[in-house]
């Protein structure tokens, strides 16, 4: 007997949805694919809770199985209601995101058909956001808060008892409104599982050659959560909490080497928002890395004003070879007003760091925002420029996206920039399909135009770029 199903959701026809980044609100690519499903060419992650969450559901006694609709190329309605039916549960444990809203309450919908009498509780940010909204609809019975990692299985273990006065750190419908239940058992840490269920995924699936140009096996490991800074336009602090939470050096060492040793992992993707923000912790890890001599390469996310040229030698002795750094902007007053507020707010720094980063080895990546509020064409030569100069080793180009839970959000949203908020299409807010807003200076198809520009221009010499300029002027790709 199945009393509970963990289920992360099929991507909708036409779009890739990748469900954990951007905070858990979900980043999205086009693709041609008209069923539900997933294209598999991606490098992808499971949506980590889940791991802790079964993991916790185990050591409770509580039976469920676990089903990753995204692991497959396509998955028919048909075979999304055979699953549930089989099961039988009592409760479905899912996510939903924003650029898959809709097509995400249908399928809650067509589960609650499915199983007559089905409880359904959501985690996750775009839940939690839309929480009024899902619960008035009765599409969820219970959305996670908080602690969702500690407190979810206890909530789930108590709907199967009939003892709704056992839940805690959620919201629920009563008397038409969503109402609070406040959080008893406070989650100070990442210790409380030995080792996350990884055991339930597919490893054939997570196999890329994406970052190290090798095909690896590859797994997700959290060494912290948590993110304090108040960066404009991140979704971080609102999708994973804004206090930090630690899993101890020795717990990640454990974790990798038993990732290599039972599932021949050998990358490893830290999913830190910020993996040196506390630099001692940062050490640790890596020390307890080093004298493991696992011979893992892994890369990571964090911030330029967090690093010296002493950790960057740790981490690279302890596997690191690439680090992601959050640039957005390389126009120094929307680096210094919005990028990075809350930091010293030297592109000099920043570049110093890069050229430390690449001496030692380890490859850097860029992460950059076309169209954030003030962009202009004066910000974007000032970007390109920088780019040239610098050179990091790949740079990601997003486009500024609104998203609800942030400090720009609400901006925009009082100053009318957002317009009809009751209006917004919400399955448009993926990161990368385009952009969903003019800035102040340019309009949403000159935004698109410049991403275009930017993400082959910076890449040039100045002989390169006007061949380049004459390939486009006659119709040809530039080279």
């Amino acid at each position: 007997m199945t009393s509970a199903v963990i289920m992360q959701l099929p991507s909708p026809p036409y779009k890739n949805v990748f469900r954990e980044w951007a905070g858990g609100m979900g980043t999205a690519l086009p693709t041609e694919r008209a069923d539900w499903g997933h294209d598999q060419r991606f490098y992808d992650i499971p949506y980590s809770p889940f791991l802790y969450i079964a993991r916790r559901l185990g050591e409770a006694g509580v039976a469920f199985a676990y089903h990753d609709l995204q692991s497959r190329e396509r998955t028919d309605l048909a075979t999304f209601d055979a699953l549930l039916r089989e099961a039988a549960p009592g409760v479905l444990l899912t996510q939903i995101n924003l650029p898959s809203l809709e097509h995400d309450l249908d399928l809650l919908r067509r589960a609650r058909a499915a199983v007559p009498g089905l409880r359904i509780v959501l985690v996750g940010a775009a839940g939690r956001w839309f929480k009024d909204r899902i619960l008035a609809a009765g599409d969820a019975d219970v959305i996670m808060e908080e602690a969702e990692e500690l407190v979810t299985a206890d909530n789930i273990a108590a709907l199967l008892a009939g003892d709704p006065d056992r839940l805690q750190a959620c919201h629920v419908a009563r008397d038409g409104a969503a109402v609070a239940l406040p959080l008893r058992a406070r989650m100070n840490n990442l210790d409380f599982v030995e080792f996350p269920a990884y055991e339930l995924l597919d490893f054939d699936r997570y196999e890329s050659d994406y970052y190290f140009g090798r095909k690896q096996r590859y797994a997700t490991v959290f060494t912290t959560k948590g993110c304090p800074y108040k960066c404009g336009y991140c979704p971080y602090p609102y999708g994973f909490g804004k206090r930090m939470l630690y899993r101890s050096p020795k717990l990640v060492g454990q974790d990798i080497a038993r990732l290599q040793r039972d599932f021949g992992v050998e990358q490893i993707l830290f999913r830190d928002q910020v993996f040196t923000i506390n630099p001692r912790h940062a050490r640790a890890v890596c020390d307890e890395l080093i004298a493991r001599d696992l011979g893992i390469v892994w890369l990571c996310e964090t911030r330029y004003d967090l690093m010296d040229e002493e950790l960057l030698d740790r981490m690279y002795r302890a596997g690191c070879r690439e680090i992601h750094y959050g640039l957005e902007s390389a126009d120094e007053q929307i680096f210094a007003s919005v990028a990075k507020s809350d930091g010293p707010q030297s592109l000099e720094q920043f570049e110093r760091v890069i050229g430390w980063t690449r001496a030692r080895g380890i490859r850097v990546h860029v992460h950059m925002i076309i169209g954030l509020p003030d962009e202009s064409r004066e910000s974007l030569r000032h970007s390109t420029e920088w780019l040239r100069r610098v050179k990091p080793d790949s740079v990601q180009f997003g486009y500024f996206t609104p998203y609800p839970g942030t400090p720009m959000f609400e901006e925009l949203k009082a100053s009318g920039e957002l317009g009809d908020i009751g209006a917004i299409d919400w399955e448009s807010l993926t990161a990368f399909t385009g952009p969903v807003i003019p800035s102040r200076h340019l309009s949403i198809a000159e935004l698109r135009r410049a991403r275009e520009r930017i993400s082959v221009d910076w890449k040039y010499t100045l002989g390169q770029r006007v061949t380049n300029k004459l390939r486009r002027s006659v119709g040809l790709a530039v080279g």
